[in-house]
């Protein structure tokens, strides 16, 4: 039934919360089949900073560079392409990132993605991704129907913010499961 107003289809966010875990978990075997295979797609650079994102964490950091990426799947009629273009290199990079630092094995393939996306910390993250891709594919189909685009423009920018509020969560949860690891490590 329609209310005559934008809503939140819960249902739809959950779709798109499966879908980021898929996308991950498809990226990240597609890296690691690359980079086995020696081929190159993602530049060294890249490869680098995620490195020392990891190893020398800071919320405000981690933070930023979760934001960056959350705004630009925020923006109207080209966020789905950059989600799905995101969730994927960050797959890829992850992949990468393995068979580098870890090596060939499946089992490090399979505690690369869970620590990327079942911990605490990527658990919101990829909320915060999905909510923003809903955001994005929302809003843009509200503009393209000519439909409560004031009240669908409200909506976006609060569910902006929510998403940049789980983010700035995330990266403190992400910041205290690095240093753990870290202490551990270091054991």
């Amino acid at each position: 039934m329609d209310t005559g107003r934008p809503r939140l289809l819960t249902r739809r966010v959950l779709l798109y919360y499966l879908l980021t875990f898929i996308l991950l978990a498809l990226g990240e075997a597609l890296g690691y089949l690359l980079s086995i295979s020696g081929i190159k797609v993602i530049p060294s650079s890249e490869l680098q900073e995620l490195e020392q994102l990891a190893q020398h964490p800071s919320p405000m950091v981690i933070f930023r560079h979760n934001l960056t990426l959350n705004l630009l799947m925020n923006i109207p009629f080209i966020g789905p392409v950059i989600y799905v273009f995101l969730i994927g290199f960050t797959g890829a990079a992850l992949g990468y990132i393995v068979v580098a630092r870890m090596g060939l094995s499946i089992i490090y393939l399979i505690a690369a993605y869970v620590t990327s996306a079942v911990l605490p910390h990527g658990l919101l993250e990829l909320f915060s991704y999905s909510l923003s891709a809903y955001n994005s594919v929302d809003v843009s189909v509200n503009l393209i129907k000519r439909r409560y685009i004031a009240a669908s423009l409200t909506h976006w920018v609060i569910r902006l913010v929510i998403s940049m509020v789980i983010l700035f969560i995330a990266a403190y949860v992400e910041y205290i499961e690095l240093t753990i690891a870290g202490a551990f490590a270091n054991v």
